[in-house]
């Protein structure tokens, strides 16, 4: 099993890049389907991790951070207000992908496996074992 299957989170160009990678795809294609995930289909993306706060408390390091949720059913999502503008303009007018303005956001391995299985999309192999879909879940 490669070492990237036992990575728990990724930010969110890194994902991009590997997946482009391994579908020989061009990244703005992959960071436009993944833009779209987080806005209409409940992709979690976050620019805080909750592991690195203290406990009861959550600090916005200066930068004002927005709250939704895409989808009935899906977790919320808490990402930067900026991160939020550029996603929104990546799907909505179409905008260029700018992975300078995603770069505080990540993904974990849980919450990009659920997404794939709610939209039965393939299971990218640079971070999940092919065949064994309880990874997934």
């Amino acid at each position: 099993m490669p070492l990237s299957q036992h990575v728990e989170s990724y930010r969110f160009w890194d994902i991009v890049q590997l997946w482009s990678q391994e579908q020989l795809a061009h990244e703005y294609v992959v960071a436009r389907a993944m833009a779209r995930g987080v806005l209409r289909d409940g992709l979690r993306v976050q620019s805080v991790d909750p592991r690195w706060t203290n406990p009861g408390t959550f600090e916005l390091r200066g930068a004002p951070l927005v709250g939704f949720v895409a989808r009935d059913g899906v977790l919320p999502v808490f990402i930067r207000a900026a991160a939020l503008a550029h996603l929104r303009q990546i799907v909505e007018r179409g905008g260029q992908p700018d992975p300078s303005l995603l770069h505080e956001e990540f993904v974990t391995k849980q919450d990009f496996g659920a997404w794939l299985a709610r939209e039965h999309l393939p299971v990218p192999t640079f971070w999940f074992a092919v065949g064994r879909p309880e990874t997934v879940s």
